[in-house]
């Protein structure tokens, strides 16, 4: 019943399928903080992220940086090229990456559990 609710108002728009990267050796994840030339190049350069398969989220920000976006590799290496890919990208000023040590929380309806519909 509560699903049906939240289908009718809109708020459940589809599922999704969860995936265990790491059983597909893809064991590195980093998070990248991309600084733009111009804030105005923000969906040209989104739309050059989007073609980078690796890259699984990507955000507009405000702060310290115009995107950001966690990206998935397997190794080092292959990280490595990744984000020369990204510095590739026209417009990309410069990137600074953080590398996941352990994913702590991960669970896409962790909040809508706590809301009452």
């Amino acid at each position: 019943v509560r699903v049906k609710k939240m289908e009718d108002a809109g708020i459940i728009l589809g599922s999704s399928l969860s995936i265990d990267y790491s059983k597909l050796d893809y064991n590195f994840t980093a998070f990248i903080g991309i600084l733009l030339t111009k804030s105005n190049h923000t969906q040209e350069v989104l739309k050059q992220l989007a073609l980078i398969p690796n890259v699984v989220e990507a955000s507009v920000t405000s702060g310290k940086y115009n995107i950001f976006c966690k990206m998935k590799a397997k190794n080092t290496e292959d990280a490595k090229k990744i984000i020369y890919q990204i510095d590739d990208i026209q417009d990309v000023m410069r990137t600074e990456s953080m590398i996941s040590m352990e994913e702590y929380i991960s669970d896409k309806n962790r909040l809508i559990n706590a809301v009452s519909i």
